[in-house]
């Protein structure tokens, strides 16, 4: 940074980072390598970097894992089903389902809750 900018801007940079933090106390901690190694593994999957899971935990927040791709192919899959049901149930209402929509209907939803149980029974 000594490269590109003269010294005096420098200072100046320094200074305005001071000026934009909403959090003006530094607390440090201590922990050994098991900690560190657990603070770190569990920031990344909730998505936060340390500092934020850490006051996340001070406030009595229920931090949760970020969803697997697994997981939100699923909720994407639910969400395609539940518009196509809903879609059809819309038509039988109205008077003009059809026997070839609940059977698809039906072969859907058992497609899906035998996908489903497979990736959960085979996960290690």
């Amino acid at each position: 940074m000594g490269k590109f900018f003269p010294k005096p801007l420098k200072i100046f940079l320094k200074g305005a980072n001071k000026i934009m933090r909403t959090r003006t106390i530094k607390q440090q901690i201590y922990l050994n390598a098991n900690e560190k190694k657990l603070l770190k593994e569990k920031s990344k999957r909730a998505g936060l970097n340390e500092s934020e899971f850490i006051r996340s935990m001070i406030k009595g927040y229920k931090i949760k894992e970020h969803p697997t791709k697994e997981i939100r192919e699923f909720t994407r899959d639910i969400s395609g089903i539940a518009n196509t049901i809903n879609q059809i149930a819309r038509s039988v209402n109205m008077r003009y389902g059809r026997n070839e929509d609940i059977e698809y209907i039906k072969n859907a939803i058992s497609k899906f809750i035998l996908d489903f149980q497979k990736k959960i029974y085979s996960r290690n």
